[in-house]
């Protein structure tokens, strides 16, 4: 079960969408929002980031969402999921931060086959790999 307090404002960026006719490619876009998101969100918004920095470059995409997350988490210190590919970005939130919680979406790995078995259980700490 989960339990939420009100917030002012929920922010969302997930999945790619670009503005082709308008000349915006993928990348403008998510940085776009997100400068929005920085701008605008309060201590008492919930943000929501799905894999942002994908579309660029691996070291700039990477930045971006840490230079991203570090905002969100010390500055603005909103309620915030950020979900990304980029495991470094969780080395520096290892050590105990009270205003950061590690966790991902468990999962089982057959080693023989490779399948990959989703699991849907939210558990704490960072995952060492990727897996889609």
């Amino acid at each position: 079960a989960c339990s939420l307090s009100p917030v002012d404002r929920i922010f969302t960026r997930v999945g790619a969408n670009d503005a082709i006719m308008a000349g915006l490619s993928t990348f403008r876009v998510e940085l776009e929002e997100t400068s929005l998101i920085l701008k605008h969100a309060t201590a008492r918004s919930l943000v929501i980031l799905d894999e942002l920095g994908r579309g660029t470059a691996t070291f700039d995409g990477m930045a971006i969402a840490h230079g991203t997350l570090r905002h969100l988490a010390l500055e603005t210190r909103c309620r915030c999921l950020f979900a990304t590919h980029y495991h470094a970005l969780s080395r520096e939130f290892e050590r105990a931060n009270p205003h950061v919680a590690l966790f991902h979406m468990a999962c089982a790995v057959d080693e023989g086959s490779r399948a990959v078995t989703f699991l849907y259980r939210f558990q704490p700490g960072a995952c060492n790999r990727s897996h889609g």
